[in-house]
C-alpha cells in the first residue's frame, strides 16, 4: 500500500512538472522582441510596464511622501522587480540586463572625461580608481561573488581606448606602419583572451571522473587487515606531517607525490567529485578545476590546464599593446625626443607634456594614455608572478596554499583581520 502511494504521488508531481514546463514554453512562444516572462508571476510583460503593478514600488514610494519608515523587505522587493524588469529587447523576447554590466559603460567614460580638467583631478581620479579596483576585487574574493561587473569594465575600457585613439590622437603625427602595429598586437590580444575565456569549461571537471556520496567515501566501507593497517600508517605519517614546526613543512602536494596519499583517489570535500591531480575546488565557479590556477574576475573565469597558455599570450600581447598605444598617444601630444635609432627608425619618448590640458581632445588623449600605462603596471606585475610561478613548476594556487601551510601570511592575515 505503502508503495502504491509513493508511485502515486511521484506520478503527480512529474504530471505537475510537466504541466510547469508546458506552460512555461507556451509563454515563450510568440513573443514580441519587446515582451517577456516576468518571474514572480510567470507572466508576459511588457519592458514599456518596468513601473507598472509593482506593490513593493508603491509602498516605498507612498512611505516616503508621508515620511514613514519604509519596510526593508518592500525595499528588497522593489530592488528584485526592477532588476527583472530592466530588459533589452531583442529577436525571441526581451533579455534581462546585468546591473553589473551596465554600470562600467557610464563610470569608465565619466571617469575619463573628469581627468581631463586639470592634472590634479586626474591624479585624484586614478588614484580613486586604483583604491576602488583593490577594494572590489577583495570584496569578490571575500565572498566568492561570480560578477561580469569586471569583465564589462575590461571590455569598456578597451572600447573607449580605441575609440579615443582613432578618432582624438592625431594621427598625422604617426606612421601608418605604427597603426597597424598597434591594431595587429590590440586585435592578437583580444584574440587570446577570448580563447582563454572561451575554453574555459574545458578545465571543469565533468562527470566523467565519477561522484562520491558522503556515505560512500573510501576508506569507510569494507577494509581488510592489511588495508586497515596501511590506513593507521597513514594517520600517523599525516599526523606527523601536521605536527611539524613551521621551518619544518611540507607541502601537501609533495606529500601528495612522497606516497602519502597513495591509494587513495583524489576526492573533494565540497562537491564529492573524484578529480585527476592538481585540480582544486573553486569557490566562485562551485566546481573543482584542473590545474586551477586562479579565477580570473577580469575574464570571469578560472583559468586552469587548458586555458593557461591563451591566457599568458593575452597578457603579453596586452602589455605590447598598450605600451605601444601609450608610446604613440604620448608622443603625438608631447613635445617628444629620439632616443635611439636602431635600423634608421626613431624610437622617441614624450618630454614635455605640460600643455595637454589646454584642450579637451589634447586632454582626453592624456589622460588615455596614463590609464593604459596604469594598466599596463598591473599586468606586468601579474606577467612577473606568472613567470615566478613557471620557474618553480607550481601554480598561484598551489603556491598560496604552500604559503598557508608555511605561515608566511600569517603577520598579514593578522593585520587584516584586525583592520576588518
Amino acid at each position: 500500500m505503502y508503495l502504491m502511494s509513493a508511485g502515486s504521488s511521484d506520478f503527480v508531481s512529474a504530471a505537475w512538472r510537466s504541466e510547469a514546463e508546458e506552460a512555461k514554453s507556451e509563454a515563450n512562444r510568440n513573443l514580441c522582441c519587446c515582451e517577456y516572462v516576468a518571474e514572480d508571476t510567470r507572466q508576459r510583460s511588457h519592458i514599456l510596464g518596468c513601473c507598472c503593478n509593482c506593490v513593493d514600488f508603491d509602498l516605498v514610494c507612498t512611505r516616503l511622501v508621508t515620511c514613514k519608515s519604509i519596510d526593508r523587505r518592500n525595499i528588497d522587493g522593489m530592488l528584485i522587480a526592477f532588476q527583472d524588469r530592466l530588459r533589452l529587447p531583442w529577436r525571441g523576447g526581451a533579455k534581462r540586463i546585468s546591473p553589473a554590466a551596465v554600470a562600467p559603460a557610464f563610470i569608465v567614460p565619466l571617469m575619463l572625461g573628469l581627468a581631463t580638467l586639470n592634472s590634479k583631478t586626474a591624479i585624484v581620479l586614478m588614484l580613486t580608481l586604483v583604491g576602488f579596483t583593490i577594494w572590489g576585487m577583495q570584496l569578490a574574493k571575500r565572498t566568492a561573488t561570480r560578477t561580469n561587473f569586471f569583465l564589462s569594465w575590461l571590455v569598456f575600457s578597451v572600447l573607449y581606448m580605441i575609440i579615443i585613439f582613432e578618432f582624438q590622437v592625431p594621427l598625422l603625427e604617426l606612421a601608418p606602419e605604427e597603426n597597424y602595429a598597434l591594431m595587429f598586437f590590440s586585435c592578437a590580444a583580444l584574440y587570446c583572451l577570448y580563447s582563454t575565456k572561451a575554453l574555459s569549461p574545458l578545465n571543469l571537471v565533468s562527470a566523467q571522473y565519477g561522484t562520491t556520496p558522503k556515505d560512500e567515501l573510501p576508506g569507510i566501507a569494507e577494509a581488510s587487515s592489511g588495508e586497515e593497517q596501511a590506513e593507521a600508517q597513514t594517520t600517523l605519517q599525516m599526523d606527523s606531517v601536521l605536527s611539524l614546526d613551521d621551518d619544518e613543512v611540507v607541502d601537501m602536494d609533495s606529500a601528495e607525490r612522497a606516497g602519502l596519499m597513495h591509494g587513495q583517489p583524489n576526492i573533494c570535500e565540497i562537491c564529492r567529485k573524484v578529480t585527476p591531480r592538481r585540480a582544486y575546488h573553486c569557490p566562485v565557479c562551485g566546481t573543482c578545476v584542473k590545474r586551477r590556477d586562479h579565477h580570473s574576475y577580469w575574464l570571469n573565469c578560472c583559468i586552469g590546464e587548458r586555458n593557461h597558455v591563451w591566457y599568458i599570450f593575452g597578457l603579453a600581447l596586452s602589455e605590447i599593446a598598450l605600451l605601444l598605444g601609450a608610446n604613440l598617444t604620448l608622443t603625438s601630444i608631447c613635445h617628444p625626443f629620439m632616443v635611439v635609432r636602431p635600423l634608421g627608425y626613431p624610437v622617441l619618448l614624450p618630454d614635455d607634456c605640460s600643455e595637454v590640458f589646454e584642450g579637451f581632445e589634447l586632454g582626453i588623449s592624456f589622460v588615455v594614455a596614463c590609464y593604459a600605462l596604469l594598466i599596463s603596471a598591473y599586468i606586468a606585475f601579474i606577467l612577473t608572478r606568472q613567470a615566478y610561478l613557471w620557474w618553480k613548476g607550481s601554480t598561484l594556487h598551489e603556491y598560496k596554499r604552500a604559503s598557508n601551510a608555511a605561515g608566511r601570511n600569517r603577520i598579514w592575515s593578522n593585520w587584516r583581520a584586525i583592520l576588518k
